[in-house]
């Protein structure tokens, strides 16, 4: 029984092991068309290593599971073996081969478009996963973002007869070639891709709909754009080439972001302001109009005096006895009336007929008759 690795069994490494000649001829001449040095990822029991290898270029291999690193070695002695995993290994060869896990394609495939010194990719993917990558059927978000760069290949299909243990899906090949000119620059990559994010996530019928949504332009501008680069108004994004979402981008998303990414001095300048605020400090207008500028005397903090009780009031007899007056043409008993239920009553319109009559106690409640 074969020793067992520390990082889990067959399922969690994914070992599904190619062992179909006509597939390990196919992954062979894909690889002999490319030029440069070989990383195979996964190499497992060494079926597509020894096609290969048979190639006589220098060959690095990416395993995971310590237990196969000695059969490699002793089985492949010109190849560079090595231990690690391929989620944090360097991807810095010109030709990429490997047998991807189908439950790590997607990170691995992440990975490997970010990595920026190989030229050549022949991967076995799972078959719903390459033939997503290739646009058939329609492409996916994240081929859409990297197609400027990449083109993605759907070579064919391998049933799940062809591995060792058989999987619950089949397998198809993938090949993905670095574009020699890329159809948006490097640069723009950012941008572009949250462009073409925005697009699949946004709201709206159609491109037309959803470009309208995103209030890039005006709708003049946005059909000319659309015509030109051949974009019918109900297409959705999945069904949009590689070089119409390059023109889209190009005339629509490039001058939003160098808007954005470019404000005027007067704006630079408004933010600045704003920021300070209006500070006693920076508000150079602000003078005390009570003091001579060069006087030296102290500015006054309020303008009325600070009262107090042991300073006398001039003049305050008289403001009083003025308050105490009575006002003319108003009844001194109108502040007694007021309080009168009745003339409040009369004031509100109540009238004697509103009261509710008087209801007769009952018997029960009347008082005893004494004697």
């Amino acid at each position: 029984m074969r020793p067992h690795s520390t990082f889990g069994g067959r399922h969690e490494l994914g070992q599904n092991f190619l062992h179909s000649r006509s597939t390990l001829h196919t992954i062979a001449n894909l690889t002999r068309a490319t030029t440069g040095p070989i990383l195979e990822i996964g190499p497992g029991t060494g079926a597509v290593t020894a096609q290969l290898y048979q190639l006589g270029r220098p060959l690095t291999l990416v395993e995971l599971d310590e237990t196969r690193i000695s059969h490699l070695e002793h089985s492949f002695p010109r190849a560079q073996v090595q231990h690690a995993d391929v989620l944090t290994s360097r991807l810095d060869q010109p030709v990429i081969v490997g047998s991807l896990p189908f439950h790590l394609t997607t990170p691995i495939l992440r990975r490997l478009l970010r990595a920026r010194r190989w030229q050549n990719a022949v991967l076995l993917t799972q078959w719903e996963v390459a033939r997503k990558r290739a646009g058939v059927g329609g492409s996916t978000m994240m081929t859409a973002q990297w197609a400027p760069w990449f083109d993605f290949r759907l070579i064919e299909r391998v049933p799940a007869h062809a591995f060792t243990p058989k999987p619950s899906v089949d397998g198809g090949i993938l090949t993905i070639d670095r574009l020699a000119s890329s159809l948006v620059p490097d640069r723009h990559r950012s941008d572009y891709q949250q462009f073409v994010r925005t697009a699949f996530t946004g709201r709206g019928r159609g491109m037309k709909g959803i470009l309208t949504t995103m209030n890039l332009t005006d709708r003049t501008t946005l059909q000319s754009t659309m015509d030109r680069n051949d974009v019918r108004g109900d297409t959705l994004p999945r069904d949009l080439k590689p070089e119409q979402w390059a023109g889209l981008y190009s005339a629509l998303g490039a001058t939003e972001t160098s808007t954005t990414k470019s404000p005027s001095a007067a704006q630079k300048q408004s933010r600045k302001t704003q920021k300070k605020g209006n500070t006693m400090r920076n508000d150079k207008g602000h003078k005390n109009p009570s003091v001579a500028a060069g006087t030296g005397e102290i500015p006054l903090i309020a303008e009325k005096p600070v009262i107090t009780g042991e300073i006398p009031i001039v003049g305050a007899d008289q403001v009083a006895k003025k308050l105490e007056a009575q006002i003319p043409g108003v009844d001194p008993e109108a502040k007694t009336k007021s309080h009168d239920k009745g003339h409040l009553q009369a004031e509100r319109g109540f009238m004697p007929q509103h009261a509710k009559p008087s209801q007769p106690q009952p018997r029960w409640n009347l008082p005893r008759r004494q004697g």
